[in-house]
C-alpha cells in the first residue's frame, strides 16, 4: 500500500507520500525556469535583431554620409570645372575683342592717313588757284580803265574763288564722311 497517508499527529491530519506540495514546489520551480529560460532566450534574440538593425541603421547613415561627400565633390568639381571653362571663355573673347580693336586701328589710321594725303592734294589745288585768280585779277585790274568795271571784275572774281573754295570744301568733307 504505497499510498497512505501517514499521521502528523495533529489530530488526523494526514500528508500523502509523496509530498505533492514538495513536487508542486519542483513542478513550478521548473516551470519558472523554463518561462525565464524562455524570455532571456526571446529578450536575447530581440537584443540581437535590435543590435542588427541599430548596425544596419549606422550603416545606412555612413552610406548616405559617404554618397553626400561624394555629390558635394562631384558638385565642387563641376562648378570648378565651369568656372574654369568660363575663364577660358572670357579670355578667348577677351582676346578676340583685343584683335578686332587693333585691326579696326589699324583701318582708322590708313584712312586717316588717305584723308591727309587727299585734303593736302585738295589744299595745295586750292593755293594754286587761288595764285592763278590773283594774277587773273591783278592782269584785269590793269586791263580796266574805269573803277566800275575794277569793282565788277573783283566781285566776280572772289565769286569764282569762293565758289572753288566750297567745291573743294564739299570733296574734302565727303572723303572725311565715308567709312
Amino acid at each position: 500500500m504505497g499510498n497512505e497517508l501517514p499521521s502528523s499527529g495533529r489530530g488526523g491530519d494526514r500528508v500523502p507520500i509523496p509530498d505533492p506540495t514538495l513536487l508542486t514546489t519542483q513542478a513550478l520551480l521548473q516551470a519558472v525556469g523554463s518561462v525565464r529560460e524562455l524570455l532571456e532566450s526571446r529578450i536575447e534574440a530581440m537584443e540581437d535583431v535590435q543590435n542588427e538593425k541599430h548596425l544596419q541603421a549606422e550603416q545606412q547613415f555612413e552610406l548616405v554620409e559617404r554618397q553626400r561627400v561624394e555629390q558635394k565633390k562631384d558638385t565642387k568639381d563641376a562648378v570648378d570645372a565651369a568656372l574654369t571653362a568660363q575663364k577660358e571663355a572670357v579670355r578667348e573673347q577677351t582676346a578676340a575683342s583685343e584683335r578686332a580693336i587693333a585691326k579696326s586701328e589699324a583701318a582708322t589710321s590708313k584712312q586717316l592717313d588717305q584723308l591727309s594725303i587727299t585734303f593736302s592734294s585738295s589744299t595745295a589745288d586750292v593755293r594754286r588757284e587761288l595764285a592763278e585768280m590773283k594774277e587773273r585779277l591783278t592782269a584785269i585790274e590793269q586791263q580796266k580803265v574805269g573803277a566800275k568795271e575794277d569793282r565788277t571784275g573783283l566781285y566776280a572774281a572772289i565769286g569764282v574763288l569762293v565758289t572753288i573754295l566750297l567745291v573743294v570744301l564739299a570733296v574734302v568733307g565727303l572723303i572725311a564722311a565715308q567709312p
